[in-house]
Parts: structure tokens; C-alpha cells; sequence
């Protein structure tokens, strides 16, 4: 693949160090690469962090889903008749992704928190800034009528994520059954009620309406993760452009470029391309 060549002011674009276009398809490269050239042009960077870090947090909830998707598909691949298949190694790992996943969209949440409270300049401070309380809804609610409508659309999901997360952090962990047989649920099936044992859990059909399957399970909450972010950056967007005094243009040739993580050289090199290892699963998903 051939290097990028970055008009100089380009490189420094707010999303465009965090995000590539190939790897979450699901956000408007465009609208992320006009919000960064707009909160530079105004100097309002600092503003954004917490916003740019939720990006980053949110790159890492699809790659821990993808690889809970992943393991249990591999695990699956080995089943044979009348043979169970046990691979604590696997089988811990996905235990850990489907954690990971709950515990960075929480993450991503509280980063997204941070950024409304400056944003829209609320009173909220240290641990009063996160959607799980209800006078943080609320505040936002009163401050601005356009993400009120999302914020209580996606109110039962901020209190179901976070009962989950305390659950396995706090107290318990995950319990995951291994299903040897048919199942519509997957092989590694996530229940539904949190609060079961082990042994309750067993005492259940295993179906869909008791648990979840993995794939079922991560894409419910990156999905609602998902379309609040794409909600705050449309209003974040609207809300910079009210007072811009010259409008912000992004060249169509910055749109098809790849993008990158920040990369820090230690010796000179004479750079002439680049390699991009993008595994088709994500792609995909």
C-alpha cells in the first residue's frame, strides 16, 4: 500500500489519529474528519479528548467482541459425535472478551459523560458525570432537547449495562455454560438473568429467551454504544458550526486515505509504504 500524502495541517486531525474507516465502518469518516478540523480551527482540542478517548475505547470493545466471536466459532469448529470438546484455555478467553466488552463500553460511556458535561457546560463533577444516575440524564435533558430523545430511548440500557457490570466485576463473574448439542444460542451461551448460579443455569432451556448468544450478546451493546456516539458528534457538529465564521472543507483525497494510530520514530527512515493488516471478520461485522 502506498504511503498517504497528508497535506501537513492534516496530520494532526483530532479522529483521524484514532479512527480508520476500514475498521469501523459504522462512523462517518467525513463527519469525524470535519468535527476535527473544526474543533482545531477553533482551539478547542482540549474540549474533545474525552470525546477522542471514547473513540478509542470503542475500537476496543469491537476487537474484544469480534475475538469472544471468534473463539467461540473456533471452539464450535471442533465439535465431533458423541465427543465433548473442553478448552479451558479458549474457553477462559472468551469468559475475559465478553468482560472486556461490557467493562470498555462502560468506559467508552463514562468518556462520552466527560465530554457532554464541558460541552454543554453542566454543573456535574467527578463521579456525578456518568449516564447510570438519573440527575446526569436529567441534566443533559434540560440542557439540550436534541439528544433528550436519545438519552431516554437508551435509559433501560444504561441501567442494564451497568447492573451487569457491577454483577461480574463486583461480585460475581461471568458463568458460561458449554452447550454440547443443538443450540440456537451458540456453544457459549451468556444468560440472560446474571443472578443465576451455575447450576440454575442448567436447569434452563437453553434458547434465546433465557440466554444470549455471543454474537447476539456484544452486538446489542455496541450497537446502543454505537448510535450514541454517532448522536453526539451530529449534535457536537451543529453546536460548532452555529459560530464558525469560515466554513471547514475536507478534500475528497483525505477521505480515501489511511488513517493511524499516533506512531513515534525512533531513527530516520526513508518511509515508502505502509502495511495494513485488517482480518476479514472485522470487515465484515
Amino acid at each position: 500500500m502506498n504511503l498517504p500524502n497528508f497535506p501537513k495541517k492534516m496530520k494532526g486531525s483530532l479522529f483521524f489519529r484514532e479512527i480508520m474507516p476500514q475498521f469501523l465502518p459504522e462512523y462517518s469518516p467525513f463527519k469525524l474528519a470535519m468535527l476535527g478540523l473544526i474543533v482545531e480551527k477553533k482551539g478547542k482540542t482540549r474540549i474533545y479528548e474525552s470525546l477522542r478517548f471514547s473513540l478509542r475505547k470503542i475500537q476496543w470493545v469491537k476487537l474484544v467482541g469480534l475475538k469472544a466471536i471468534h473463539l467461540e466459532e473456533e471452539l464450535s469448529k471442533a465439535i465431533e459425535p458423541n465427543c465433548f470438546v473442553l478448552d479451558p484455555l479458549r474457553q477462559t478467553a472468551h469468559s475475559l472478551c465478553v468482560t472486556d466488552c461490557l467493562i470498555h463500553t462502560k468506559s467508552a460511556l463514562d468518556s462520552m459523560a466527560v465530554f457532554l458535561t464541558d460541552l454543554l457546560g453542566l454543573e456535574q463533577k467527578g463521579g456525578d458525570r456518568d449516564f447510570k444516575k438519573l440527575g446526569f440524564r436529567q441534566a443533559v435533558c434540560r440542557k439540550d432537547i436534541f439528544l433528550k430523545h436519545q438519552i431516554k430511548k437508551l435509559e433501560p440500557w444504561f441501567l442494564e449495562l451497568q447492573g451487569i457490570r457491577d454483577e461480574w466485576i463486583h461480585i460475581r463473574a461471568i458463568e458460561s455454560l458449554s452447550v454440547h448439542g443443538k443450540s440456537d444460542v451458540g456453544m457459549l451461551p451468556i444468560p440472560r438473568n446474571i443472578n443465576l448460579s451455575a447450576e440454575e443455569q442448567r436447569k434452563l432451556p437453553v434458547n434465546s429467551k433465557n440466554f444470549w448468544s455471543t454474537k447476539d450478546f456484544v452486538e446489542h451493546h455496541y450497537s446502543n454504544l454505537a448510535e450514541l456516539f454517532r448522536e453526539i458528534v451530529d449534535r457536537s457538529l451543529q453546536i460548532e458550526n452555529l459560530d464558525l465564521r469560515e466554513p471547514v472543507t475536507v478534500p475528497e483525497a483525505f477521505m480515501h486515505n489511511l488513517t493511524m494510530f499516533p506512531t513515534h520514530l525512533t531513527e530516520n527512515m526513508a518511509l515508502q509504504k505502509m502495511k495494513l493488516h485488517i482480518p476479514k471478520s472485522i470487515v465484515d461485522w
